[in-house]
């Protein structure tokens, strides 16, 4: 089975999607993101105008009504960039899949992430302390952090005081920190975080909220000793590895033509070990991967640049518009007319 983007005669494709994030974050929006999450913050340095690009790539902020707070991106840093901001009282658990940063906490220097594989970290703080954040311009960071009020894990820890002492112990102590190895499951949560499905947003939070709470749970177990035994499994982290490679390979020739068969002959895969491995990692496969990222660029082609439904039909990859109007509404609830009005 192939997925091809069918071209009128005589035309070509022009541009490649690079693999490395190229959406722009200006300094005003980067400000709007972590204002919105009730904290103070500011950027130390470099000197930042409101209109100037902070950083490259997707950054988002999730409040659940669970009470937990899910922070995520895939950028690349555009500046040597140090900021500053509160963290409340909570217990971060996070998965740094790719990139390095240095905080410091309270006077405590921590090193999150690792250069050779995904690392878990977990700290907590028990009252409002003032962090900092320094990171190198050019590092591709991908992460996943999700933090909870002490008063949420309370409301566990108190029908179970035994079996939380661990966590409790953790917990109350201020600035404590550990590393643990993701799982397997843990590594396609994050990447299926970072890469939400598209549907409506309701049920986009909803999903991204379940695998929120899963990845905090797994962190939890890992520091009280109860995590699966996959965690240490090495072959589990290649293969979210492979899975990434295939990723980064799709979104590099995504205005292509595209074919199962070829994908797997250039990364040196069987067509069935790749799908396996895709689909561990995202949630589904690679056809419907490349169908809705081509189809969300088409939808912001035509809010943003106000072209012809035709148009965005060919961009999508569709010689029929009316095929192309059918799965743009069956994705997004609308029809390209309405997204365009």
């Amino acid at each position: 089975m192939g997925v091809r983007n069918r071209k009128p005669d005589g035309l070509r494709r022009r541009h490649k999607q690079p693999a490395v994030p190229n959406a722009a974050v200006t300094g005003r929006m980067l400000t709007q993101l972590v204002h919105a999450t009730d904290r103070s913050y500011k950027i130390a340095t470099p000197e930042i105008g409101d209109n100037d690009v902070v950083i490259h790539g997707s950054l988002n902020n999730y409040r659940c009504h669970s009470g937990l707070r899910v922070h995520a991106t895939d950028t690349l840093e555009a500046h040597d960039l140090s900021t500053q901001t509160t963290v409340n009282p909570e217990l971060t658990i996070a998965v740094f899949l790719e990139g390095l940063v240095q905080m410091d906490l309270d006077g405590k220097r921590i090193c999150l992430g690792d250069p050779k594989q995904p690392l878990g970290h977990a700290w907590t703080v028990t009252r409002q302390v003032p962090s900092r954040r320094i990171s190198k311009k050019g590092t591709r960071i991908r992460k996943v952090l999700i933090s909870a009020p002490h008063d949420w894990i309370e409301s566990y820890l108190d029908d179970l005081p035994e079996d939380g002492a661990a966590i409790t112990a953790f917990m109350q102590s201020h600035l404590e920190e550990a590393r643990w190895t993701p799982s397997k499951r843990v590594l396609a949560l994050c990447e299926q975080i970072l890469n939400p499905s598209a549907a409506p947003q309701v049920i986009q939070r909803m999903n991204i909220e379940s695998k929120a709470i899963e990845i905090f749970s797994d962190g939890l177990s890992a520091l009280t000793g109860l995590a699966d035994d996959d965690a240490h499994d090495g072959a589990s982290v290649r293969a979210i590895n492979r899975a990434q490679t295939i990723r980064n390979y799709v979104l590099e020739h995504i205005e292509d033509e595209l074919s199962l068969r070829q994908i797997a002959r250039e990364l040196g895969l069987s067509v069935e070990s790749m799908q396996r491995a895709f689909k561990t990692a995202y949630g589904g496969t690679i056809v419907d991967f490349i169908r809705e990222y081509r189809l969300h660029q088409a939808r912001q082609a035509l809010i943003s640049e106000g072209i012809s439904i035709s148009e965005a039909a060919y961009r999508a990859g569709y010689s029929n518009p009316a095929n192309f109007s059918t799965a743009f509404k069956k994705l997004f609830g609308l029809t390209p007319s309405e997204a365009k009005s």
